[in-house]
This record gives C-alpha cells, structure tokens and sequence, in this order.
C-alpha cells in the first residue's frame, strides 16, 4: 500500500480527471475506488465526503493555474519586441483554457452548491490581474509596444469587468457567436487601442491566426 501522502495525491488527480471528463454530478465513488484500486473503507480515511474531494480538486486545479500564469509573466517581463506578443498571446491562451474548462466543470447548478467556490475564482482572477497587469503594461511600454498615453486604469477596468463576466456569456453562448469569435473580436478591438501604430500590422496576423478554442 502506497504511503498516505501519495495515495491522497492519486485519488486527488484521478478525481479530478473524472470531474473534467463527466462533471460533478456523475463522479461515482464506487467507480472511483475501483479504478484507483483501494476500499471504499479506504477511500473515506481520507476524503470524508464528495463535496470535500471536488472543493479539494478545484482549490489545486486553481493553483496550477496560478503556477501557469506566473511562469508566462516572468517570460513576458523578460521578453523583448519580438517575443512580448507572443508570449501575451501565451497567457490569454491559457487564461481561455482555464476559463472554458472551469466554466464546463462549475455548471449554474455546481454554483449555487458550491458558493465559495464561486467566490475564489472571483478573487483569484481580480488578483491575477492585479498582480500583473501593470507590470505587463509597464513591459510593452518601455518596449515601445504600447501606448503611453491610455489611461492604467480604465484598460484595468476593461480587462477585469470582461474577464470577471466571461463566465455568464460563456454560458450564453450559442452556434452563431462563439468563444473564440468573442476573444477575436474582443482583442482586435483591444490592441487596436492599445498599440503603438507603427506595430499594428507586425501583430494583427497573430491575433486572426490564434484559435482559441479548446
């Protein structure tokens, strides 16, 4: 038998594969246990409950995010004109990911269940954006990518009130207006206010190009 530590950290990750895969509703710990290979009677020395596990794999599914995110930042405060772009397009990628993943996994229903959660995914976006906005814009400014003259906050404001609403119109969404239509639309009209001129047409190709979808 596996020591404690590590037998917590396989049903964690096998838990989490299966909320990814079928959603709150439909992890069956019976299933659970057998595929992972321990007793039921096991299974509960360490998770006393179903809500504990899922509230458990959304609190570390959202610190590999961060851990995700961080890393992008530091490549972006270490880049230089050519690799800035790039390397944005990087962290919105991921952010999307984790944002339509999450979404998929915390249904309306999950939501109302799970308050808290709900709660910690607000917070944890506004201090993502926060801890990295302005060093981000501060970056592209001295790189002589963005604009000097726009206002800090009001794009702050922008960036966070579209992210922190992603979710309600990730849910809305239907055939003709996709998600990744959203963000093309949504970034085309955002860098085309943010960028300095002459590097417009050096970086709207990247923008079309991208795909965003998961």
């Amino acid at each position: 038998m596996k020591d404690k530590q590590n037998l917590l950290e396989i049903i964690i990750t096998e838990a989490t594969n299966v909320f990814l895969e079928k959603g709150y509703k439909n992890l069956n710990v019976d299933e659970l246990v057998d595929q992972i290979g321990i007793s039921k009677a096991t299974f509960y020395k360490y998770i006393p409950s179903k809500e504990f596990l899922f509230e458990e794999c959304i609190r570390r599914y959202l610190e590999k995010f961060k851990k995700g995110i961080r890393s992008q930042i530091n490549r972006i405060l270490k880049s230089n004109k050519e690799t800035f772009f790039p390397f944005f397009m990087d962290i919105i990628k991921i952010s999307n990911n984790f944002l339509a993943t999450i979404t998929t996994l915390i249904s309306p229903r999950v939501e109302k269940r799970f308050p808290q959660i709900r709660v910690k995914l607000q917070e944890l976006t506004k201090k993502q954006i926060e801890s990295s906005f302005y060093s981000i814009i501060k970056k592209g400014r001295e790189l002589g990518l963005i604009k000097k003259d726009i206002d800090d906050e009001v794009l702050y404001f922008i960036i966070y009130t579209t992210l922190t609403n992603l979710k309600s119109f990730i849910h809305r969404q239907n055939k003709e207006f996709t998600l990744e239509n959203f963000f093309k639309d949504y970034f085309f009209i955002l860098f085309n206010g943010i960028l300095v001129n002459e590097i417009k047409n050096l970086y709207y190709p990247q923008v079309i190009s991208i795909s965003y979808e998961k």
